[in-house]
């Protein structure tokens, strides 16, 4: 992500179970049983607001018909120029390092200095240390479950491992530019670990868990089979190509907003169709 900063960081929030309460008025059976169950969260990049949902965009399935069946923010705001700083404030609420308004180029241990009084991290780098909790230690504290799908982890095993896949501690990070496909890596790897906000947490990544919270895309089909299977929270990461970030791609798709859209329609509707999403509350 490097453009301009409004509209540059698109997130499509499908969310199940709607609460149909109002704020601050005492919660009945029945707004209990209408409380939100799961959300979905598809992160895009890289294009202006009104290149993205203007008369003329290249993604007429995100501009809309998606907007049309939903709700289109229009003052949403990045908070900075890059990716890293907006995934970490996605999942955390903290903000930037000098490290990670560049992307962290060095997958670097967080030097702690300190914390404010609102929970802000005082310090510089880019693995925050186990005492920065995340919106997943929040939900695993409420027994609630959660998964990020990330889009071609694990086709390099040179480079990252297929689950929870990131750098090596303190070292370059290969994945700053996607992988052709080659006879060594047949699908090639647009997977970045910079797009993969979990692993920027030592509270996720040094738990044994993170094997199974952290895991390529290709689950979440068989994950949306069945309700149960299915978490209360899902982050996905398509790869630099189907995210729109890189255009064209490596593997020779076209990219932007065209393989964005296409992206989105595989999976929206993959979504919408599965039994979390078309089941009736009964609770």
């Amino acid at each position: 992500m490097h453009r301009h900063c409004r509209g540059i960081f698109v997130a499509i929030f499908v969310a199940l179970f709607l609460s149909q309460t109002v704020l601050g008025a005492p919660a009945t059976n029945d707004s209990i049983s209408h409380r939100i169950k799961r959300v979905f969260v598809i992160v895009l990049e890289n294009e202006g607001f009104d290149v993205t949902f203007g008369p003329n965009s290249k993604a007429p399935f995100l501009s809309q018909m998606l907007t049309s069946e939903g709700v289109l923010l229009s003052q949403y705001y990045g908070t900075g120029h890059v990716s890293l700083d907006n995934y970490v404030a996605m999942l955390s609420g903290q903000s930037a390092t000098p490290q990670t308004r560049s992307d962290c180029q060095v997958f670097q241990d967080f030097a702690l200095t300190g914390i404010t009084p609102d929970g802000q991290a005082i310090g510089t780098g880019c693995v925050y240390p186990p005492s920065i909790k995340t919106l997943p230690d929040q939900l695993n504290a409420g027994g609630k479950t959660w998964r990020g799908y990330m889009e071609d982890m694990g086709n390099d095993p040179a480079r990252e491992a297929a689950a929870c896949g990131h750098p090596s501690l303190n070292s370059v990070d290969h994945t700053q530019a996607a992988e052709a496909p080659s006879a060594a890596v047949p699908l090639g790897d647009q997977y970045a670990s910079r797009h993969d906000p979990f692993v920027y947490f030592h509270s996720i990544i040094d738990s044994p868990d993170c094997a199974t919270h952290v895991v390529n895309l290709n689950l979440l089909p068989n994950d949306l089979l069945q309700e149960s299977t299915t978490p209360n929270f899902v982050f996905i990461t398509p790869n630099l190509c189907n995210d729109g970030h890189d255009a064209p791609c490596k593997n020779g798709q076209p990219g932007g907003l065209v393989s964005a859209d296409a992206s989105l329609q595989k999976w929206v509707p993959m979504i919408m169709a599965s039994a979390a999403f078309s089941m009736t509350d009964s609770s």
